[in-house]
């Protein structure tokens, strides 16, 4: 069996003893003032929806709105920093296209923001965050009323995102206040969005975030079997596994100890909701951060090379081709699926 100092380099950083190496897909950067310009750009988050260019870049003059764009009816595109020339009725000149817009978080989520910047004209979106993040201490002054944050906020899609078609970045407090000061202060500030194609080449390389009892996404493994297998070496294929920071969630205490039953696993460092909601009976998620464990394994075993699976998974029925163990099954079924696949030995 796999122990708990395995699964803690594991899930920490390493896939069975593999390093994994952080992978950059895009930068931010600033070209005007000189005085924002940072080596290696700033430090971001990538929005979950919209359509970036890779292998491009998307640079232009940023405005800042003076609103939050929430409600579309009310976006007034003559307003914001930095102060425009006035037309010949005294209005200030809209932003103008093309444009990089950026807003404050807050009212409305993420995903509404940028949907109505996009509606605007904005070729992207930059959204300042407006509450600091705990770690960073006394580098940063969360806005009024806001404390800080343990967990780096998620630009999540809320299910409504698929019309979006531009790239939007979260940047962090700290930063933002910066760049905010020299636009109120009018002056012009150029910003650059750039996205890496890590292989160019002639394969598209995708990924799966699923857990081991998704159900949402199993019919569409299932479906996409033929479309994976006919793709061939075309195609890399990674799987992602979900699983909690249980630090953060508040499942490890003080003194190092699960505060969080059997949902969690290394004294309540990593966990996993119960999908059966029974915490006496059935799987736990205890059981399926092991699994998770197990899958990542197997697939830093057998896929990683090629993103292909072992023969003795082909038989399997989704396009994630790894043994699948289904809700309702125990732990010790599960190992019996991958003692069936032939893959058990390597754990």
């Amino acid at each position: 069996m796999i122990n708990a100092a395995i699964a803690s380099a594991v899930l920490v950083g390493s896939y069975c003893g593999a390093p994994v190496q952080a992978v950059t897909s895009s930068k931010l950067n600033f070209h005007v003032p000189k005085t924002l310009f940072k080596s290696g750009g700033y430090e971001h988050r990538e929005a979950l929806f919209g359509i970036p260019p890779y292998g491009g870049s998307i640079a232009q003059n940023m405005y800042y709105a003076s609103d939050t764009l929430c409600d579309f009816n009310s976006i007034d595109t003559h307003a914001g920093f930095p102060i425009r020339a006035k037309d010949d009725e005294g209005i200030m000149l809209p932003w103008q296209s093309p444009y990089i817009l950026m807003l404050d978080r807050g009212g409305c989520t993420f995903v509404q923001k940028v949907r109505n910047a996009q509606r605007v004209g904005a070729a992207g979106v930059i959204i300042a965050d407006n509450t600091c993040l705990c770690s960073v201490g006394d580098q940063c002054t969360s806005d009024p009323g806001h404390d800080c944050e343990e967990r780096e906020p998620i630009m999540a899609d809320d299910g409504s995102g698929s019309d979006i078609s531009i790239p939007s970045f979260l940047m962090f407090k700290q930063d933002a206040d910066q760049v905010k000061a020299e636009v109120e202060a009018n002056h012009p500030v150029r910003i650059e969005m750039t996205w890496a194609l890590p292989n160019p080449d002639d394969r598209v390389e995708y990924e799966l975030w699923t857990t081991p009892t998704d159900v949402v996404s199993r019919d569409f493994q299932k479906d996409f079997k033929e479309a994976a297998v006919a793709l061939g070496k075309r195609a890399y294929f990674t799987p992602q596994m979900y699983i909690y920071d249980g630090r953060r969630s508040g499942c490890q205490g003080v003194d190092g100890e699960n505060d969080c039953s059997n949902l969690c696993t290394n004294n309540g460092r990593y966990c996993a909701t119960d999908p059966d909601n029974d915490l006496d009976r059935g799987i736990s998620g205890a059981d399926v951060v092991t699994e998770s464990l197990r899958r990542i394994c197997i697939w830093d075993k057998y896929g990683q090379d090629d993103g292909h699976p072992p023969k003795s998974t082909s038989r399997t029925s989704s396009a994630y081709p790894i043994p699948w163990h289904k809700p309702t099954s125990t732990p010790m079924r599960s190992i019996s699926a991958w003692r069936t696949a032939g893959v058990w030995k390597m754990t």
